[in-house]
């Protein structure tokens, strides 16, 4: 049980911290990009992630366009950014989640 709660808190670690810092290159000086907002946005994206059924129905569409509805509009709100700073943050999570597993091994919340 310790186990995997310490894997859930590196994880989600790990996720907040490639949020912060894509947002942190996307919007630079931005009040909003705070670790706790991090964490509480990872946090509520994995939520959704789950709820949408993405991870589970991922070869349909529907739910993959609800995801990203969801994940919008949650990154568009907490960080007061436009449709296109957050498509632009959303890449660089991709590439930056990407480079953090091939170098440390660790997967974020949402990369499985």
């Amino acid at each position: 049980m310790a186990s995997h709660l310490l894997a859930f808190v590196l994880r989600l670690a790990v996720s907040s911290a490639v949020l912060w810092l894509a947002v942190r290159v996307v919007s630079p000086g931005n009040p909003a990009n705070t670790w706790q907002n991090a964490v509480l946005v990872s946090i509520g994206l994995s939520v959704a992630y789950y709820l949408t059924l993405a991870k589970f129905l991922w070869f349909l569409f529907l739910p993959w366009i609800l995801y990203v509805a969801v994940w919008l509009a949650v990154v568009i709100s907490t960080y007061g950014i436009g449709f296109w700073r957050a498509l632009l943050l959303a890449v660089l999570m991709a590439a930056l989640s990407w480079l953090v597993s091939a170098v440390s091994g660790v997967k974020t919340l949402r990369s499985e």
